[in-house]
């Protein structure tokens, strides 16, 4: 029997390991541990010495006295374990030796029974999810080759049974995974382990499963083709019934061939509906709003849809889009989505709207995930939640949203779903979204609202009176719903006498209040109360159209010290007229900031709430400049574009974190300030040029730019209209380098030349320079090095003449590519070496900019493990600094670099990691990803996936009209080994 050690315990899986009470055990040199793994796999039982003596030694190594050798060991792990613990855990018996050590005290216990353990769970009717948890709690005990470091037969024998084991183990659990359709990357796992096991067909199945359901149905088709050519082709040593797909994965092949809807994911054992309760109910009287219902309708039932369905209602407040999209959800039944529906309130009228993270785990509750297996990680919870919705027929409501950038994330990724969002704001940045504009109802509509809530007798009675009162409401069908509640409440009041207490202004908003709805004729009783100074902070406030304010930028509004304005914001969240959900941010109630807009119109001059809004533009511009100069580690005035001078310092910032994370805080302000200067000519109109500017450096992705671009247009034209040459030469250009990172490029390359027409060469030599750089980039895309090199020669040579080293730097380094390009490496390489040195120093974008551009010369000049040494360093700072297109533009080079160093494996791998990435910045970068993806893969044997992909890549360089890139990938197709022509 073996006596029981506590506190022992040993390893196998690695290296040989032994521990008591968690201190290691000193096992001695490597012959020692060879005997103490042979005694150790014995488990408990007695090894004869003959045999320790062959598995620890091949007959041609044996010393001459080996057994004695044997038994020198024996003794030394005896007097090792006896440090230890005084039980005799190494035992002489007969003529051999027992290790007597629990067999639970070992690794390769767990790991061996654990295979066997999860099918009795499954036999014994246990859930998929505990059968997994039982191989990955096994596979976590591996921990790198078993037995590491030792040579002997037995050794050898073991290592390669546990390899075998726990190729089995990651079958079973992947196979696993895929039946319960929760792991977001199951995708690049199992295409690593087919890497790594390419005979293995139930890896091939669980990868052609995966790639289906992620929605990638002919790189999953690829899969089986691969297969079958490597069967045949790399196993010749096997009978002919063996190099062909088995029936298992012929048979999955032709489900998905054939799009097999049992091949979507298992249904939950519930019905999904509203997390955290039921879905909204339809709201009693509902009327109207026939045509907009009927276009909703249409929206989300279309048959020929390729995508999925987002109806995006925006609206003011009470005007009833919730109303509206609730009633249409029930409208529509439950045939039109037969798998449930999804509700949440993204409260995006707070202050704080409600983070796509928590969304997201809200929202994988309601569709039966447990709380334990949501993911920590924002983009795994994406990825879960889309893989659960994955064929589903859903119906996801989501009410009162904030932004794009809150919905994305919440969005499903197939057309199997239909999403209706409310919100406020245009979603304009919204992919795909179909907007529904809700105004106000038209008079009959209100009239019949008010009849059905209030009952039509006291309408009937009254018809004048009716009409007249749902006009005073303004047709609003809150106001409308308020009326009729106060009506109900007092029945014999008249509809006449509602009318006359509505006469009033101040009045009427006194009669609209009830429940929780702000609207009150309090507001005007506490504003009369107000001090003077609280009275114009109070009607100034609302001139801003931002959701919010912080307290330095309301500072500058109201041309006040930090302190006095905390002082008066604070009386004013006091008084209710003002709300403050966050530490030092400011917003008003909709219906408060109307009022107080109403009071600003009334009270103030419009020059007095220009001049207000100027000082909150210049402290904007200040902050923004200062923001743009630590980002890219330079000086303010060598960013400037334009001769004007903000009239304040602006916030300071201590890193390009600090600064970046401003930018992004107030883009929503910046905007809104940029358009305001144009449509008020008591704004200058070249801060508003040059605080586009700034967004335009500071900040990336293509919803963003977009955005920047379509200011910078009113800007342009605008300034067009008053004459004004620099502001218009700014802006034109700020507008052409958006659209060019937006790869939106023959507007961008006119834009830019018209920046440049309207330059005076000598007071805009800054902006001439600028201008050309984005030519020379603009010029390289399209292949045309020749016309690159002269504007990248004529940057470098303005920025030299201005001392704008940081510019300078990164002009080099885009000039130094093309000088690549012509065949002029020497050139090229020691033109991005000193652009490095200019653009380096502190943690900024510049520096990694100057990373990034150098790494791409040093790889034309076929430094490939240089470039890609700088590549990486680049690409940790875009991270850390959160500066998406660079981060995917490295990712790009980097698996580029891979794939040249003929690292095919890592480079497939590389390009999967930053094509979801790429999608979201730059159709050229996924274009480039794509196509090493796709090069990688031919090499790597998968040769119909390969062609997936590089059609894919060759589809987004036509459209971008990218001739020298789509050339390249027509030229692997076409000599890439076995994909069809």
């Amino acid at each position: 029997m073996n006596a029981p050690a506590p506190g022992l315990g040993c390893a196998l899986l690695g290296p040989v390991r032994a521990w008591y009470d968690g201190v290691p055990v000193d096992l001695g040199q490597s012959r020692s541990h060879e005997v103490f793994a042979v005694l150790l796999a014995a488990a408990g039982r007695t090894v004869a010495l003959p045999l320790l003596v062959e598995g620890v030694w091949d007959e041609g190594d044996r010393p001459s006295r080996a057994e004695h050798s044997i038994r020198t060991h024996v003794w030394r792990l005896r007097r090792a374990l006896a440090r230890h613990t005084a039980e005799p855990l190494l035992v002489t018996v007969g003529d051999g030796y027992a290790l007597q050590v629990p067999a639970h005290a070992v690794d390769t216990w767990t790991f061996g029974r654990a295979l066997a353990r999860a099918e009795e769970i499954r036999a014994s009717g246990g859930t998929a999810g505990q059968a997994r948890d039982v191989l990955a709690g096994a596979l976590e005990l591996w921990r790198g080759e078993p037995l590491a470091g030792l040579h002997g037969p037995h050794a050898r024998a073991l290592r390669a049974r546990y390899a075998r084991l726990r190729s089995s183990l990651l079958e079973a659990r992947l196979e696993l995974d895929a039946e319960l359709g929760d792991r977001p990357r199951l995708v690049a796992e199992a295409g690593a382990l087919v890497m790594e096991h390419p005979a293995s067909q139930r890896l091939r199945a669980v990868q052609m499963l995966a790639l289906y359901r992620a929605g990638r149905q002919a790189e999953a088709l690829g899969v089986y083709e691969d297969t079958r050519r490597y069967l045949g082709t790399e196993l010749g040593h096997l009978p002919p019934a063996e190099r062909v797909p088995g029936a298992e994965l012929t048979a999955l092949h032709q489900r998905i061939l054939r799009s097999d809807p049992t091949l979507r994911l298992p249904r939950t054992d519930r019905r999904p509906q509203a997390p955290g309760g039921s879905f909204p109910s339809p709201v009693a009287g509902f009327t109207g709003r026939d045509e907009q219902l009927r276009e909703l309708t249409g929206m989300l039932t279309r048959p020929d849809t390729p995508a999925v369905v987002v109806s995006a209602v925006n609206g003011m407040a009470g005007v009833g889009k919730t109303t509206l999209v609730v009633h249409t959800a029930h409208a529509l039944g439950d045939d039109a989505f037969p798998d449930g529906r999804l509700y949440v309130d993204l409260r995006g009228a707070d202050a704080a709207p409600l983070d796509p993270h928590a969304v997201l785990a809200t929202l994988l509750s309601g569709l039966g995930t447990a709380d334990e297996d949501i993911p920590e990680d924002t983009g795994e919870r994406t990825a879960l939640y889309r893989s659960l919705l994955a064929g589903r027929r859903m119906l996801l409501l989501l009410d009162n949203a904030a932004s794009c950038e809150q919905l994305r994330p919440l969005i499903p990724g197939t057309a199997d779903c239909a999403v209706l969002v409310t919100s406020r704001a245009w979603l304009t940045g919204l992919a795909g979204a179909r907007h529904l504009r809700l105004d106000v109802m038209t008079p009959a509509e209100a009239l019949d609202l008010l009849r059905r809530t209030a009952g039509p007798r006291a309408v009937d009675a009254e018809p004048e009176a009716a009409t007249a009162l749902v006009a005073a409401c303004g047709h609003l069908p809150l106001a409308l719903r308020i009326i009729a509640s106060r009506l109900a409440a007092e029945p014999g009041r008249s509809l006449a006498g509602m009318v006359r207490r509505l006469a009033d202004e101040r009045g009427r908003l006194d009669e609209l209040r009830t429940g929780d709805a702000a609207v009150d004729a309090a507001f005007e009783l506490s504003y009369a109360t107000l001090t003077t100074e609280q009275a114009r902070a109070f009607r100034l406030l609302s001139a801003p159209d931002v959701p919010d304010l912080a307290l330095p930028s309301a500072a500058a509004l109201l041309g006040l010290g930090t302190e006095e304005t905390e002082e008066l914001l604070e009386s004013l969240v006091e008084l209710n007229l003002l709300e403050s959900h966050r530490l030092d941010r400011y917003h008003f109630h909709d219906l408060v900031r109307a009022f107080a807009r109403a009071a600003n119109a009334r009270e103030d001059p419009p020059a007095t709430t220009s001049r207000a809004v100027a000082g909150l533009l210049d402290f904007c511009l200040a902050t923004a400049r200062n923001a743009d100069a630590v980002a890219h580690a330079a000086e303010p005035d060598e960013r400037t574009l334009i001769d004007v001078a903000p009239a304040r310092p602006g916030l300071a910032f201590a890193t390009a974190q600090e600064a970046t994370d401003w930018m992004r805080e107030e883009t929503a302000l910046q905007r809104a300030l940029i358009a305001r200067a144009c449509a008020d000519d008591g704004l200058p109109l070249a801060q508003a040029a040059d605080l586009a500017d700034r967004l335009n450096t500071v900040l990336s992705g293509i919803a963003h730019l977009t955005a920047v671009s379509e200011l910078a247009r009113q800007v342009a034209e605008v300034a067009a209209g008053r004459g004004d040459r620099p502001s218009e030469a700014l802006a034109r250009y700020v507008r052409g380098n958006a659209l060019w990172h937006a790869n939106s490029f023959p507007e961008a390359e006119t834009e830019l030349h018209r920046s440049l027409g309207l330059c005076d060469r000598e007071a805009d030599l800054r902006l001439c320079a600028s201008a050309h750089l984005t030519l020379c980039a603009h010029a390289r895309v399209r292949g045309r090095f020749d016309d690159a090199v002269v504007h990248g020669e004529a940057s470098v040579r303005f920025f030299r003449t201005l001392g704008a080293a940081t510019a300078e730097g990164t002009a080099l380094g885009e000039l130094a590519f093309n000088y690549a390009r012509q065949g002029r490496l020497p050139e090229a390489r020691a033109a991005a070496e000193r652009g490095a040195e200019l653009l380096g120093g502190r943690e900024s974008v510049s520096t990694a900019i100057g990373l990034y551009y150098l790494a791409r010369v040093l790889r034309l000049c076929g430094d490939r493990d240089e470039a890609l040494r700088r590549a990486g360093a680049g690409l940790v700072l875009f991270r850390t600094l959160n500066v998406s297109s660079f981060e995917a533009a490295s990712g790009n080079l980097i698996a580029e670099l891979h794939a040249e160093r003929e690292e095919y494996a890592l480079a497939a791998q590389t390009a999967e990691t930053f094509l979801p990435l790429a999608r979201k910045v730059s159709a050229m970068l996924e274009g480039g990803l794509l196509r090493t993806l796709g090069r990688s893969l031919v090499h790597l044997g998968q040769q119909t996936r390969a062609d997936a992909c590089l059609r894919a890549a060759l589809e987004l360089f036509e459209g971008l009209r990218a001739e020298q890139d789509a050339e390249q990938v027509r030229g692997l197709l076409a000599t890439a080994p076995f994909i069809p022509r």
